[in-house]
């Protein structure tokens, strides 16, 4: 059985995490400056231009869309067969 001292460790965890990751998304740009800053990689959070993109990158990007396309059908089909 869990223990009380369990139950609020994990219930302030989860709140730690969770006002972690608002105060993040609401200060997103000055945090990533400041890891790139510090060298570390973060990739960009804007979408990406599609008109800047060579033709190699275009067709990589259209056929990981199709691939997640057909997994959505997959499995919206599976669903919906009850399987």
């Amino acid at each position: 059985m869990l223990s009380n001292r369990f139950l609020y460790g994990f219930m302030a965890g989860a709140a730690v995490t969770a006002s972690g990751y608002y105060v993040y998304n609401r200060n997103k740009d000055k945090i990533d400056a400041l890891l790139r800053s510090q060298g570390i990689n973060v990739p960009a959070s804007s979408p990406k231009d599609f008109t800047s993109m060579k033709l190699e990158e275009l067709i990589a990007t259209k056929e990981r869309i199709e691939d997640l396309i057909a997994e959505v059908e997959f499995a919206r089909k599976q669903t919906e067969s009850g399987i």
